[in-house]
């Protein structure tokens, strides 16, 4: 209930009408939307359970982000988490909490972002490695600790630090290069997909 609860009031703030009526004017490369949406309900079924109820697996949510704004990537990930509903077996009440752990996630790796326009210098290094490659590797590393928090009530916190905690060294890297990856090229091959990209100002510099 109080995830459901949580989840109505983000809901109501990010998708007011102003935000159904702009978005049937933006120039949104849906075919793109479409297979993000596949290729991360098909990551996200890629997992390594280490305890009942807590996995590990790619989240890709700073590659969501940063390619389509944060509540158009919300919406995104409502669809990537119905998929897992029809794929698996996770009951309707984990799914919520996924779905507002992702979305605690996207906000602060949307955050993070426009922390770096602001205030680091607008250089196409600094959007990759700190937009698109730290940004995920904290994206990951709070989304496992909220998943843990979440499950305190189940195991203790010997059990949660030994059998879950302790691979976040060792998943923040490979997610934090996954996305670095999957920005740059979609940066260099595709920047007119990648909402957060402004050519002219990171090529330049200013």
């Amino acid at each position: 209930m109080l995830a459901a609860f949580c989840l109505l009031l983000i809901a109501a703030f990010l998708f007011g009408r102003d935000f159904w009526q702009e978005l049937q004017y933006k120039a949104v490369p849906w075919p793109v939307a479409g297979a993000s949406v596949c290729v991360l309900a098909l990551l996200w079924q890629t997992d390594a359970t280490v305890l009942d109820a807590l996995s590990i697996h790619f989240l890709a949510l700073t590659s969501l982000v940063l390619l389509f704004g944060l509540r158009l990537s919300c919406l995104l990930f409502v669809l990537v988490m119905v998929l897992q509903w029809l794929m698996t077996t996770h009951s309707l009440d984990q799914l919520l909490w996924t779905l507002l752990c992702g979305w605690l996630v996207l906000a602060l790796n949307y955050a993070v972002y426009l922390l770096c326009f602001h205030y680091l210098q607008r250089q196409l290094f600094v959007y990759l490695f700190v937009g698109a490659f730290l940004n995920s590797a904290l994206g990951l590393v709070v989304f496992m600790l909220l998943q843990a928090w979440l499950q305190a009530d189940h195991y203790s916190s010997d059990q949660l630090y030994e059998g879950y905690l302790i691979f976040i060294p060792l998943a923040a890297l490979p997610e934090a290069l996954l996305n670095g990856m999957a920005m740059t090229l979609l940066v260099i091959y595709k920047p007119e997909w990648v909402y957060t990209f402004y050519q002219r100002i990171y090529l330049s510099g200013k």
